[in-house]
């Protein structure tokens, strides 16, 4: 009697261990598919760029710091809005993600500003009657234009994080590929070497319920406590883009969080439901 009262204890151990490591596993599953669904798709990015006006406000970003360039020159800002549009910004910054996302680099072609740009400063020099003493001069304002533009349409975290980005993002499909199989194989586990169908239920709702609630805490202190937009980003179109990227992770980590959460009551109530048809069986 004492080695089958043991038994049962050593095996209610086991299965409580699983039961911590299949919701570790949910865990896992919930945050690598949010990351797949979002930092690791490249139309995640546009979508939240234009959701915040992004290339409008890049526009006058460029305009206002090539308008401090030519102020020695003489060049007012009307002659930089006309060789800077958001059509460009955005073909250029989709042609930059799909580099990137291709493991191409983070290079940005300016060729196409660089030609507007010259076509334009000499067309001002020809209206304006203006007389060029020094070409080196010229020369120079157009490669700082050209850098300006460039390094305005760069995204700082891209570079930092370039090393590691490709081999998460290949790497993403069979980590939730894997955790879908462990998932199936201790639920598996759970119902073929348990007598009765409502415990293999109690150990699954168990990790349902923790990991709701371990996935459920970081999406929901950043959006409580606002943490994204305490960064500080010189960009106004970066500081909103990376605010909205933020907030969309955080809200889809809590629809993951509250799915969990509706499968874990769900499994309980029927955990319930078959326990009490046992014990009046």
């Amino acid at each position: 009697m004492a080695n089958k009262s043991g038994g049962k204890r050593i095996k209610g151990i086991i299965y409580c261990v699983l039961s911590f490591i299949l919701s570790l596993i949910f865990f896992t599953l919930s945050y690598s598919i949010v990351l797949e669904v979002t930092l690791f798709n490249k139309s995640f990015y546009l979508e939240n760029m234009n959701a915040v006006s992004y290339f409008a406000d890049k526009k006058n970003e460029i305009v206002r710091s090539l308008t401090d360039l030519g102020y020695a020159s003489g060049l007012d800002e009307e002659f930089f809005k006309g060789v800077v549009d958001e059509v460009s910004l955005n073909e250029l910054t989709q042609q930059y993600l799909d580099n990137y996302f291709d493991g191409k680099g983070t290079e940005i072609d300016t060729t196409d500003f660089q030609q507007t740009f010259t076509k334009a400063l000499d067309k001002y020099i020809a209206d304006n009657n203006i007389t060029v003493s020094d070409a080196s001069s010229r020369n120079y304002m157009t490669k700082r234009a050209m850098s300006i533009y460039r390094n305005s349409l760069e995204i700082p975290l891209f570079s930092a994080i370039s090393a590691y980005f490709l081999k998460i993002k290949f790497a993403l499909p069979f980590v939730i590929g894997g955790c879908i199989i462990l998932i199936a194989l201790i639920i598996i586990l759970f119902v073929k070497t348990t007598e009765w169908k409502h415990r293999a239920l109690k150990y699954t709702y168990y990790a349902t319920a923790g990991s709701f609630l371990s996935v459920m805490v970081v999406p929901a202190y950043v959006l409580l406590s606002k943490g994204a937009a305490k960064i500080n980003l010189t960009s106004r179109a970066l500081y909103h883009t990376f605010v909205q990227c933020s907030n969309s992770i955080m809200i889809a980590l809590l629809i993951c969080a509250l799915l969990l959460g509706v499968i874990s009551l769900a499994l309980a109530v029927q955990h319930h439901n078959m326990k009490k048809k046992v014990s009046e069986s």
